[in-house]
C-alpha cells in the first residue's frame, strides 16, 4: 500500500474517534556536505519519511509524530493520550481553498550530485585560501528534495514538491591577541539564486576591512546595519507582529493597528508567495493558503501574523503563517506555530557608501554575537559586535573590537531612521532587507 493511501486510511480511522484531525507527511532526500579546516570532512545522503498527526478531541489538541509510516496504531494512541492534557483548540481545521502557484521546486537543485556539491565547496575554500592561506575555513552545503502532503477531516488534501540549497561559510583568523570569526550564508529553493563565489568574496571583503583594528568611543552614535546585521533591528518585530503576543497584550504594537508607529519610509511586507524564497509555498503547514501582505506600510501598522490557533484565540483570520520550525518549514516533528514567511523591506534610494558619506562618525555593523539578547519583547537589543567597522567622514577606517551596541528598535525605527539602502540582501533565509541606518544607538567600547 502506498504512503498516500496509508495517510488517507489513517485519517479515516482517526475521524471516527475525534472532533477533527490533520495528517502532515514529509518525504525528504538530504545531501549535506561539510568542509572543516579547508578539507572535506563529511558527505552523506539521508532519505527520511515522517508523519505528524494533530487532532482535536474534547476541545483539546493532541499531537504525535513517527518515522514508521506503517505503525498507525502507536501514532494514534500517542496523539489521543497527549490530547488529554493538550492546549485548548479554539479552531477547526480548514477546508481546501484555492492557492497561488508558487515556484518552490528547481530541477537544477534536484540534479546536483555529490561531485558538484564537493566542487562548489572546494571553489569556496580555494577562493578564500588565495586571499590568505592561514585562515581556518569551514563550509557547509546542504541540498534537499522534499514532498509535502497535508490532509484533514475538513476535506483538505494538498501536496507540493520543494527543493532547497543552502550554503554557509565560517572563516576564522587567529592572530596574537585577536580572534576574528566572519560568517555568511545563503539559501533558496533555486540553484541560480546562490553564487558561491560572491558569498566568498563578501567574506574576503570583511576580512580585508578588518586588517586594521581601531577603537570606537563610548557614546551614542549612528549605526548602519548591513547584511546579517539587519537582523538586529528586525528580530524584535518577529515578536511584535506575532498575533499571539498581540492577543496576550505583550506586544508594544498591540494597540497600534492602523497607527503611525514607525517612520513613514518604512514598509515591511510578509510574502509567502515570493518565488523560490526559502519559506515560500502555496500553503502553510496547516493548509492555509499563503499570502502577500503589508505588515507595516508607510510606517502604519497594517496587520499581524496568525496561525489557526492564534487566530481562533484572537477572533481573527489566519494569515497563512502557521509553520513548523526552520526557514523552509522545518521537519515534521513539531506542531506549527506563528512564524514569518519572507520579510521584504522596501529599499530606499541611497547606496550604502552614500549613506556613510553623510555621517561624520558611525558604526557599520555586519555581524553580532548573541542575536536576540536583551528584552526582545519590548524591542530592546544589547549585542556584542563581532564584525563591525568604524566610519569617519564617510570612510571605513578599521574594525572595532570589544564593542557593544544597545537600543530599542521601536524608538529607532520611529524617530531615528536616517536612511534605507537601495539594494536588499537575503539574510537568514527569511529576510530580504536593505541596509538600515539609524541614529541614537548606544555604543560601549572597552580595552
Amino acid at each position: 500500500m502506498t504512503s498516500e493511501r496509508h495517510a488517507a486510511d489513517l485519517l479515516e480511522t482517526v475521524a471516527r474517534q475525534v472532533d477533527g484531525a490533520e495528517v502532515y507527511e514529509l518525504h525528504s532526500l538530504e545531501l549535506p556536505v561539510r568542509f572543516a579546516f579547508g578539507e572535506l570532512e563529511s558527505l552523506r545522503s539521508v532519505e527520511t519519511a515522517g508523519r505528524a498527526l494533530r487532532l482535536i478531541k474534547g476541545g483539546r489538541l493532541g499531537f504525535s509524530t513517527t518515522t514508521d509510516l506503517a505503525d498507525e496504531v502507536t501514532l494514534l494512541r500517542n496523539a489521543l493520550e497527549s490530547a488529554e492534557f493538550g492546549d485548548a483548540a479554539p479552531f477547526q481545521f480548514p477546508e481546501e481553498q484555492p492557492a497561488a502557484d508558487v515556484a518552490c521546486f528547481d530541477p537544477q537543485v534536484e540534479w546536483l550530485d555529490e561531485e558538484k556539491l564537493i566542487a562548489m565547496g572546494e571553489q569556496i575554500v580555494e577562493q578564500i585560501k588565495a586571499y590568505d592561506d592561514q585562515l581556518q575555513t569551514e563550509v557547509s552545503i546542504h541540498k534537499s528534495v522534499q514532498r509535502v502532503r497535508l490532509l484533514n477531516t475538513s476535506g483538505l488534501d494538498v501536496e507540493y514538491p520543494r527543493t532547497g540549497l543552502a550554503i554557509s561559510i565560517e572563516v576564522t583568523r587567529t592572530r596574537e591577541g585577536d580572534i576574528l570569526v566572519v560568517y555568511d550564508s545563503a539559501s533558496s529553493h533555486r540553484a541560480e539564486d546562490i553564487d558561491a563565489s560572491v558569498l566568498a568574496e563578501d567574506i574576503i571583503r570583511r576580512l580585508r576591512w578588518s586588517e586594521r583594528v581601531v577603537k570606537a568611543e563610548s557614546r551614542t552614535m549612528p549605526v548602519v546595519f548591513q547584511r546579517m546585521g539587519t537582523a538586529v533591528p528586525l528580530l524584535p518585530l518577529f515578536s511584535g507582529l506575532n498575533g499571539r503576543q498581540v492577543f496576550l497584550g505583550a506586544s508594544p504594537l498591540a494597540k497600534e493597528l492602523g497607527e503611525q508607529a514607525f517612520d513613514q519610509r518604512l514598509t515591511l511586507v510578509d510574502d509567502g508567495r515570493l518565488d523560490h524564497a526559502s519559506r515560500s509555498a502555496p500553503f502553510d503547514d496547516e493548509g492555509v493558503p499563503t499570502t502577500q501582505k503589508p505588515l507595516i506600510e508607510g510606517g502604519l501598522v497594517r496587520q499581524f501574523l496568525y496561525d489557526l490557533k492564534t487566530a481562533g484565540l484572537a477572533g481573527a483570520q489566519p494569515t497563512g503563517n502557521g509553520f513548523k520550525s526552520g526557514p523552509s518549514g522545518g521537519g515534521f516533528q513539531r506542531p506549527p506555530n506563528v512564524a514569518p514567511s519572507t520579510w521584504l523591506v522596501t529599499p530606499g534610494s541611497q547606496r550604502v557608501n552614500e549613506i556613510l558619506e553623510g555621517l561624520n562618525e558611525a558604526l557599520l555593523v555586519e555581524q553580532v554575537i548573541g542575536l536576540g539578547q536583551g528584552n526582545v519583547m519590548a524591542g530592546e537589543f544589547s549585542n556584542n559586535v563581532s564584525v563591525g567597522f568604524l566610519v569617519r567622514n564617510g570612510e571605513i577606517i578599521g574594525r572595532v573590537k570589544n564593542t557593544m551596541i544597545a537600543g530599542n528598535v521601536y524608538q529607532l525605527l520611529r524617530d531615528q531612521l536616517i536612511a534605507l539602502g537601495d539594494e536588499p540582501s537575503r539574510v537568514l533565509g527569511i529576510l530580504h532587507v536593505p541596509a538600515i541606518a539609524v541614529d541614537g544607538v548606544g555604543v560601549a567600547s572597552r580595552g
